[in-house]
């Protein structure tokens, strides 16, 4: 009896997490849809795993990890590699946000004084 309730309770955590991975690749398309499967910083049209959806803000902070506003379409390089991208170089990310996608810019800053978060 004891060993069901274990497995029962197994099931319900890989089936939360089964939830969460669907719900993220459904946040990921449409980022990417929006953007027109292009990375915004070299405007080079990327196909299927060479298209990166970027979160913004970490996803870990509550309210963000689903919404769209909150990512960006990036190729490989501009994403996770060189001094010119996302993961490598955050201040300048950061920089080049607030001057080619001001408005997104704003709305990360609004949602952030919101959230109250430091």
């Amino acid at each position: 009896m004891e060993e069901k309730v274990i497995v029962f309770k197994m099931s319900k955590i890989k089936s939360k997490k089964t939830e969460i991975r669907e719900l993220d690749e459904v946040w990921k398309k449409k980022v990417k849809d929006r953007d027109e499967w292009t990375c915004q910083i070299c405007k080079k049209k990327v196909e299927k795993h060479n298209a990166h959806a970027h979160h913004i803000l970490p996803k870990q902070i509550h309210g963000m990890r689903w919404d769209v506003d909150n990512g960006i379409t990036l190729c490989y390089n501009h994403h996770k590699v060189g001094n010119y991208s996302a993961h490598m170089n955050a201040v300048w990310f950061t920089y080049w946000l607030k001057t080619h996608k001001s408005k997104q810019f704003r709305y990360i800053i609004n949602k952030l004084i919101r959230l109250k978060i430091k």
